[in-house]
């Protein structure tokens, strides 16, 4: 499902009971979520805006279902190639618009939220009842672990992390007490106003890698889409159990899925719980303190 993340979508609804949110940039140098849901859902999501190449990247990984208000006709076009590879599904606004209705209090565009369990049924219409094999990323057994395992030899201690985005830093801050990190922005912590829930993250994920600019025209002010290399490898920072773990991500084939390795190549698992992923720039420092 795609969130935007500028200043007038805040707060989202739906993120505390994703599986993982992927905070990617797109144009403007603003970020934009990608959140997954699988094992449990909100009664309500959104706002709910247009998706990007990049959702076609990771839905088509996860066998999904894509959940957005629409696209251009040049991420249409790919989405749809992907859907006739039998590689997704897509039930955005423009498909099935079942799922989707306007919330007072919001102005547009922000005001379009979906019913999760209208879109499940929209998806089940779209051929999407039957079983889904999904690649899955390695994870502990339990919560309760010993904080070096799974590849976190050698780590070092990281209570507070920033990822450096161009419209405002994001930082997740460890507790103890919870066994997560909490995510503020511009100072101020993220809540779910469902429940009015602050975000816990078990696993903070940055991934390095390129991204470009496209020939794609995604506003009115002809703001140019990105697209992102999400094959191949590179440099890649964990966070997990207030400790950081500084390696390399690795992704074979567009429909794998990511996986994580220490600098010795031991793999890395994850600590149960959400996680989120973030994409940046090859030479973006990401800093740490202890």
């Amino acid at each position: 499902m795609r969130l935007p993340n500028d200043p007038a979508a805040r707060p989202q609804q739906g993120l505390a009971k994703a599986d993982i949110v992927y905070e990617m940039i797109v144009e403007a140098g603003i970020t934009r979520y990608a959140v997954i849901f699988h094992s449990r859902d909100s009664n309500a999501v959104g706002p709910v805006r247009s998706y990007r190449l990049s959702d076609l990247h990771l839905t088509q990984m996860l066998k999904g279902a894509l959940v957005a208000s629409g696209a251009t006709i040049e991420e249409t076009d790919a989405v749809t190639n992907s859907i006739d590879a039998q590689n997704m599904l897509s039930v955005d606004a423009v498909r099935d618009g079942a799922a989707y209705y306007r919330v007072g209090g919001r102005p547009a565009p922000n005001n379009l939220f979906a019913d999760l369990e209208v879109a499940r049924e929209a998806v089940n219409r779209a051929g999407g009842a039957g079983p889904v094999d999904v690649p899955a990323m390695r994870f502990l057994p339990d919560v309760e672990h010993d904080p070096t395992a799974g590849g976190f030899v050698g780590s070092v201690y990281a209570t507070t992390v920033t990822i450096p985005f161009e419209r405002g830093p994001v930082t997740f801050t460890w507790d103890e007490g919870s066994k997560g990190y909490r995510r503020s922005e511009g100072g101020i912590r993220t809540v779910d106003p469902d429940g009015s829930v602050p975000i816990l993250a078990r696993n903070v994920i940055v991934m390095h890698t390129n991204i470009w600019q496209t020939s794609i025209v995604e506003d009115i002010f002809g703001s140019r889409g990105l697209d992102y290399r999400m094959t191949g490898g590179g440099g890649v920072s964990v966070f997990r159990d207030g400790r950081r773990q500084d390696g390399t991500w690795k992704r074979d084939s567009p429909l794998d899925q990511f996986t994580f390795f220490d600098q010795a190549g031991n793999e890395i698992s994850l600590s149960p719980g959400q996680s989120w992923i973030h994409f940046v720039y090859p030479d973006w420092a990401v800093p740490s303190s202890p």
